[in-house]
């Protein structure tokens, strides 16, 4: 009669799929994972669509307002590219002057002196012409148009930059629901085997093999996992929640996620020659390089302000009273140079500022540089930990594993009572636990090793 009790797992499958438990009717299927016990809750209800990491990169860089301002302030800055090229073309204008004009000679000393004439004469003028100016020399409007350029690229620097920083963000958000995913899924398989604990403690008892207290256990390792459960499913409503913020999606949208919270061995770099690359790839430091380098400029056209500039002007068209009257062609042209002498100290107040930004400049790129490096120093050794933590944690499953087995053995035949098999089985769920955290720390740590070299753009999942 008892001999069927000697076998755990039938026990737990048994009860699992029995309907003397309503709340395990309701436990959808699990899809098994390459690593042993990390498994998602399938999508219920329409079938929403797929997503993978990729795809939640795309929508997430699709509706992101930060890279659309990004966008907004690299068209600034070609704009003031283009208007700063503009100093150095040719500037051509067409006047047109058609004016009726009365004026008091008296007023102008010439009142009176000739009898009979009005000291009031009113007459007509009309003047059409194209006037054109063109810099010939203006040092300080070179200056001041490549700065504008350097600008330029670096706002196409910075959108780059900011489109990075949200694949970045999005991916570890990915994760994070990943994550959540897993450990409901994990609370959900271990509630089924708290519950089946507790009907073999029943049945143990009524055969008289359990006492009370052995029902008692089972019953509060239940409780226990209810609640992990129930904080599982709080952390899987939060991450999914600011995944759906960063993919500007609605609130309740259902999200099916494709990717798998799985190992992917990485060698450990050497880091002087991942600095290195950091360095030359990372847009941190192209950025700050370029706006060092606007910067320089900017003070070297201020600079250059004291330096006399070269112009030429010529105007053409027609003068006379009307269009069609003693209207006869007028020109003028030459060469102007023009040089400052003393403007009031503004131009030595903004040198003084200009050389002050660019020093700001040039420190900020020397910090971004170090900060650089050490990041690539914590990411390498933090990849190393997290494989470690791993390796740690899927041997630690498996000893927990062998040591359920054994207490279940020994409480199926009525020589111990289930306090070993509580323990054990309590130390088997948070060695899964362990695990579940270790790869998604392991995945977060490739994530950030990506962001670190200025590669993660390439990231694969």
């Amino acid at each position: 009669m008892f001999l069927s009790r000697h076998v755990w797992l039938p026990v737990i499958i048994g009860v699992a799929l029995s309907g003397n438990s309503a709340p395990a009717q309701h436990l959808p299927p699990v899809r098994r994972l390459p690593v042993p016990g990390v498994v998602y809750p399938p999508a219920g209800g329409h079938a929403p669509r797929p997503l993978s990491p990729a795809r939640a990169v795309e929508m997430a860089l699709a509706g992101e307002t930060s890279v659309r301002l990004a966008a907004e302030r690299r068209e600034e800055a070609r704009g003031r590219a283009l208007e700063a090229r503009a100093a150095l073309l040719p500037n051509l204008s067409g006047v047109v002057t058609r004016a009726n004009s009365a004026i008091n000679l008296a007023a102008q000393g010439l009142g009176g002196f000739l009898p009979g004439i009005s000291s009031i004469i009113v007459f007509d003028t009309f003047d059409a012409r194209l006037q054109l100016t063109q810099q010939l020399f203006d040092w300080s409007a070179v200056q001041r148009h490549r700065a504008t350029q350097t600008a330029r690229q670096a706002a196409e620097v910075e959108a780059q930059l900011v489109r990075q920083q949200i694949t970045g963000e999005v991916l570890l958000a990915y994760l994070d629901v990943l994550r959540a995913q897993s450990l409901v899924s994990a609370a959900e398989r271990e509630i089924v085997t708290a519950r089946a604990l507790v009907h073999l403690a029943q049945e143990q008892r009524a055969a008289g093999l359990a006492t009370q207290l052995d029902v008692v256990r089972a019953g509060v390792r239940l409780a226990e996992e209810d609640a992990r459960r129930a904080q599982a499913q709080v952390e899987l409503e939060q991450s999914q929640a600011r995944l759906r913020r960063l993919m500007a999606v609605p609130a309740d949208a259902e999200l099916t996620l494709t990717g798998e919270l799985r190992f992917v061995p990485v060698s450990t770099p050497d880091v002087a020659a991942a600095q290195s690359a950091a360095l030359q790839q990372r847009l941190e430091v192209v950025l700050a390089r370029l706006q060092y380098e606007a910067a320089s400029r900017e003070q070297a056209a201020v600079a250059a302000e004291h330096l006399p500039s070269v112009e030429v002007f010529a105007d053409y068209g027609l003068n006379g009273v009307r269009p069609n009257r003693f209207a006869l062609p007028t020109r003028t042209f030459g060469v102007r140079v023009n040089v400052p002498v003393f403007n009031g100290g503004a131009s030595f107040g903004r040198l003084v500022a200009e050389k002050s930004r660019a020093r700001q400049r040039e420190l900020e790129v020397a910090d971004v540089q170090r900060q650089v490096e050490q990041e690539v120093r914590l990411a390498v050794v933090l990849l190393s930990a997290a494989a470690e933590q791993v390796a740690a944690a899927e041997q630690a499953v498996t000893l927990a594993q062998r040591e359920v087995e054994l207490a279940e053995e020994r409480f199926a035949a009525g020589v111990a009572d289930n306090l070993e098999v509580i323990r054990a089985q309590s130390a088997l769920s948070q060695a899964r636990t362990a695990r579940i955290q270790a790869l998604a720390q392991h995945v977060m740590t490739r994530v950030n090793w990506a962001l670190a070299l200025g590669t993660i753009e390439q990231f694969q999942w």
